[in-house]
């Protein structure tokens, strides 16, 4: 089935402050770091030593819990913090990256298949080569060399040179720091069908269970 995943990591802040500012409180369950973001660990966060606070989702979750809700979650994080989104979906063969700012949106860049991909903002250096390496690639599958859609990585890779994470690279165990579980806090419903639906919930992203 692929990968159906997303995740948010949030710099400038610890992880009680993160948890509670996206509605979620840690457990004492120890995951398995392979299983983030899936039908196994539906919900987990860690401290990492790149810096960041992370939250790791199934499906598109990750959006829901930051801007798929009126206000946004993503309001309520500090100020100086930044926050970095990834999706991947890859039933659709959708992926998605955007960094915030003081609940502004710098950059985003997403990919829905084919020769699509969208990207605007202040974008980071390593973009336009990440992407003219991706689209050269892309022209030679188009020509019957491979068929494989490098455009797909795109935005994950761009991601990546921030928060040195890839959701589908060997990652070491000692990246983690406090690795939990997490469940919604006092009940609050995380998830938010908007009218009309965000682009991440017209791709079977809901279906969360």
């Amino acid at each position: 089935m692929g990968f159906n995943t997303s995740w948010i990591f949030v710099d400038r802040i610890d992880q009680e402050s993160l948890y509670g500012a996206l509605d979620l409180v840690a457990t004492d369950t120890i995951p398995d770091q392979s299983d983030l973001g899936t039908s196994h660990v539906s919900l987990a966060g860690a401290a990492l030593t790149s810096g960041w606070c992370a939250v790791f989702a199934k499906y598109a979750l990750a959006m829901d819990l930051t801007v798929g809700t009126e206000p946004p979650r993503l309001t309520r994080l500090p100020a100086q913090s930044r926050c970095m989104t990834c999706v991947v979906l890859e039933h659709a063969m959708a992926s998605y990256a955007s960094l915030w700012h003081e609940a502004r949106l710098v950059w985003e860049i997403r990919h829905d298949g084919g020769d699509h991909l969208e990207a605007s903002g202040d974008l980071p250096q390593d973009f336009a080569r990440i992407r003219d390496i991706a689209l050269n690639k892309q022209r030679g599958s188009s020509r019957g060399i491979s068929g494989i859609d490098y455009l797909f990585d795109v935005p994950l890779d761009t991601a990546a040179t921030i928060t040195k994470y890839r959701h589908n690279r060997v990652t070491e165990p000692s990246f983690f720091t406090n690795l939990r579980t997490l469940e919604p806090a006092n009940g609050n419903v995380l998830t938010k069908l908007s009218r009309p639906p965000k682009w991440w919930q017209t791709l079977r992203s809901i279906e969360y269970k």
